[in-house]
C-alpha cells in the first residue's frame, strides 16, 4: 500500500547551497534564515538550531517550545517541526545528512525521539559552542579539498561538547553500562518499531529478559520498554496524520497494524482522542467523523 498526497521531504539544498553532495551546510540564521515556517513539515537530515539572540515558537513533534537566547534546539530526520520566531533573531543553522559523519548520530542523547529537543546554556558554555560554529563557518567558507574532512572533525568535536553539556543538564544518575544499554534499544526501537511492538523482540536481540529491559528503561529514561515503543508508534501515527495524506486504514497498516479499529482504539486510549480528530485539530479541516 502506497501513501497518498505526501507532503515533500526538505532536503539541505531546498534551503541554500550544501557542501559535499548535498550533505553539510551552515549559515547565520539572520542572514539566511526565515523567522517563519508556520507549515509543518519534517527533513531528511540533522539540524541545529542556536539562537544566540532572539525569541518565538518553535514546535518539534508537536510540543512547543519558547526560543530563547543561549538555546541549541535538535532536529532529527522525520521529525514534523514548524516555528514562529522573533524577526530579530540570531544564530546559526547547521545541517547535515545522516551520510556526514561515520556511525550513527543517533548516539548523541538529543536526536532521540523520547529526549527533550532542547538545550538552554550558560554565557561561558554558549560562548564555547559558538567558538566551534565559527570555526566551521570559517572552513565553509574556504571550501578546498580538505575543508570536508575538518568540517567533519570539528562537527563531531561540536556535538560531543554539546552531549557533554546535555548530560549535565538532564543527569541520569544511572551507570555507563546501563546507559549503552538503553541506546541500543532505542537504536533498534527506531529501526524496527513498524514490524516489531514488543518488549520480548527487543529483549531478545540484546540478549538480555524483557524484564529487565523494563527495569534499565524505568531507570534511565523514567518510562518502561513498552512504554518507549508506545510513544515510538504514537509519534509516528501523528507525523503521518499531519505530514501525508494518507487515510487512517493506510497508516494502520504502514504502522503494523492489521486491524483500522484496533489502531483507532490504540490511538483514542493514549491521546484521547480519534486519529481523524486529531488531524483535524492539527490541520484544522473539516472531520468527516
Amino acid at each position: 500500500m502506497q501513501p497518498r498526497n505526501n507532503l515533500p521531504v526538505i532536503s539541505i539544498k531546498d534551503i541554500c547551497t550544501p557542501l559535499k553532495a548535498e550533505v553539510f551546510s551552515i549559515f547565520r540564521h539572520e542572514q539566511q534564515g526565515k523567522a517563519s515556517l508556520p507549515q509543518a513539515h519534517k527533513h531528511n537530515f540533522y539540524m541545529l538550531l542556536v539562537i544566540s539572540k532572539g525569541g518565538g515558537d518553535h514546535t518539534i513533534d508537536f510540543t512547543t517550545h519558547k526560543a530563547e537566547k543561549n538555546q541549541v534546539h535538535f532536529l532529527a530526520p522525520g521529525q514534523a517541526h514548524s516555528w514562529e520566531l522573533d524577526p530579530a533573531t540570531r544564530g546559526f543553522q547547521l545541517m547535515f545528512g545522516p551520510e556526514f559523519l561515520e556511525g550513527t548520530p543517533q548516539q548523541w542523547p538529543f536526536f532521540s525521539f523520547n529526549n527533550h529537543p532542547v538545550l538552554q546554556l550558560s554565557d561561558s558554555d554558549f560562548s564555547d559552542v559558538l567558538y566551534e560554529l565559527e570555526q566551521i563557518t570559517k572552513e565553509y567558507d574556504r571550501a578546498d579539498w580538505l575543508s570536508v574532512r575538518i568540517i567533519s572533525n570539528r562537527l563531531r568535536v561540536l556535538l560531543n561538547l554539546l552531549e557533554r553539556y546535555y548530560d549535565e543538564a538532564n543527569p541520569s544518575g544511572g551507570q555507563q553500562p546501563l546507559r549503552r544499554l538503553v541506546k541500543q534499544f532505542l537504536s533498534l526501537l527506531e529501526q524496527h518499531y513498524k514490524e516489531n511492538a514488543t518488549v520480548e523482540y527487543y529483549a531478545e536481540l540484546l540478549h538480555i529478559t524483557p524484564q529487565y529491559l523494563n527495569i534499565v528503561c524505568r531507570k534511565e529514561t523514567g518510562i518502561t520498554a513498552g512504554q518507549c515503543i508506545r510513544q515510538r508508534l504514537l509519534l509516528e501515527a501523528k507525523r503521518l496524520l499531519t505530514l501525508t495524506g494518507q487515510d487512517v486504514k493506510e497508516i494502520a497498516y504502514a504502522l503494523g497494524f492489521s486491524d483500522t479499529s484496533y489502531f483507532s482504539r490504540f490511538f483514542r486510549r493514549y491521546t484521547g482522542q480519534t486519529p481523524l480528530a486529531f488531524r483535524h485539530e492539527l490541520l484544522k479541516t473539516p472531520s468527516a467523523e
